[in-house]
């Protein structure tokens, strides 16, 4: 299993658990809970899941319905320089944000001789730029991801030469796409530049979330209709999982809570999250800092839907 994002060198292993629905869809992705001794017993998560492997894991397919599963990932962690090409690739290719350990993969892929500083173009301004056409080639599945990694070389003028595919995901005419892109840019003239290197990536489109599960008549709950209305959340946008976010993966929460008469939330727990337990912790901060109008009555036990919906596919 495939995942990028900051990991600790202790961190050997995580686990989930998901189920599988009737389509081959993963869902009830979260980590396993242990509950501690003592009078009072609390349920905490262990070997908790960052973003990037529950959103990895919600983009899966298997085949048939199943229930309960665990999947266990190993990480084993090496010296930079004694990583494979194929290592480095993987991990250039869909890493997002700038650092030193991107620079030094760059640098490693840039080969010898380079000086274009691992940027895209050597920190010279364009002239003239092309953009690939990310419809052409094979569109990943819902919520899955492709990819290139391309690098060439300057020229004095400012015009791109010897453009070669590095590695990809496998969609050859979209290697060539972003191939004619990067060797129609043109930058600023100057010295020549060697070993220029850059990702091309592109999602699938949006994966809808499951559907929203019917929750039983709760006994205990007092929160009429006009009480409920009071409540406001922020929306719920800030508090979307990046990593969903950049895989197109749509979820939702629903969360209880309590509700003052003077407009004061409390009590905030989470009833369910789908397909991740990701969602459930956005939908949690959503609740915790939401606001009320004051009013007559307060609301025991109050049901808030959140939905974290994508207005369109992202781009790559």
């Amino acid at each position: 299993m495939e995942t990028t994002g900051p990991s600790r060198r202790d961190r050997t292993a995580v686990s989930l658990l998901f189920s599988v629905d009737d389509t081959g869809r993963t869902f009830d992705i979260r980590s396993p809970q242990t509950t501690t001794p003592g009078p009072i017993r609390v349920i905490i998560p262990t070997d908790i899941a960052s973003q990037q492997e529950q959103a990895a894991l919600a983009a899966w397919r298997f085949e048939g319905p199943r229930r309960d599963c665990i999947l266990t990932i190993r990480y084993a962690f090496q010296p930079l320089v004694e990583a494979t090409t194929s290592d480095l690739l993987r991990y250039f290719a869909v890493t997002r944000t700038r650092g030193p350990i991107r620079d030094a993969v760059a640098a490693r892929l840039a080969g010898p001789n380079a000086n274009c500083g691992g940027e895209r173009r050597g920190g010279r301004a364009p002239r003239v730029v092309s953009y690939p056409d990310y419809k052409i080639g094979q569109r990943p599945p819902p919520g899955g991801q492709s990819w290139t990694v391309v690098r060439w070389d300057v020229e004095a003028d400012g015009r791109a030469v010897d453009v070669e595919t590095l590695g990809s995901a496998g969609d050859t005419a979209f290697d060539a796409e972003t191939r004619r892109a990067v060797s129609e840019t043109v930058v600023e003239s100057g010295g020549p530049l060697k070993g220029c290197v850059f990702n091309f990536y592109r999602n699938g489109e949006n994966l809808p979330a499951p559907v929203m599960r019917q929750i039983s008549d709760d006994p205990l709950q007092n929160c009429p209709p006009e009480v409920g209305a009071r409540f406001q959340a922020r929306a719920a946008s800030e508090t979307y999982p990046q990593a969903f976010r950049d895989r197109g993966i749509e979820g939702w929460a629903r969360v209880r809570f309590d509700l003052t008469s003077w407009g004061e939330v409390g009590n905030v727990t989470l009833i369910d999250a789908q397909p991740a337990a990701a969602f459930g912790d956005g939908g949690v901060r959503l609740v915790r800092t939401g606001r009320a109008d004051s009013g007559f009555d307060a609301g025991i036990r109050c049901v808030a839907p959140i939905r974290y919906v994508l207005s369109q596919s992202p781009g790559s």
